[in-house]
């Protein structure tokens, strides 16, 4: 797994817009699966974590974490607003909403 930093870009209102991050995403087109993974913090508060699974990546690059997303970005995906993560180093765009049960989500 790939545990990787981010950056959250923002409109002219406040609202999330994307996530940056840079050189991590696979290089080849496919779809995925994504999912909100809950865990505890050391002081027992709900964090989360979104999960990216890449089937036909790069070994290191088929699980990769975007760890403790803060709330406007798990508001923005629950209120089942698109979101895109955009990899800066190639320019690639995934885009992924919430609007099927968080279990487990698709992508294209």
């Amino acid at each position: 797994m790939l545990i990787a930093s981010y950056l959250l870009g923002y409109d002219e209102d406040g609202s999330v817009r994307h996530i940056a991050v840079d050189n991590i995403l696979p290089d080849v087109k496919q779809s995925f699966d994504y999912t909100l993974y809950p865990r505890e913090s050391a002081k027992g508060q709900e964090i989360l974590d979104l999960v990216l699974l890449f089937a036909e990546a790069d070994e290191h690059r088929k699980t990769i974490c975007l760890p403790n997303l803060p709330f406007p970005v798990v508001s923005h995906l629950l209120s089942g607003q698109p979101l895109q993560i955009i990899d800066f180093a190639y320019g690639r765009v995934v885009r992924l909403a919430f609007d099927a049960p968080l279990s487990q989500q698709r992508c294209a």
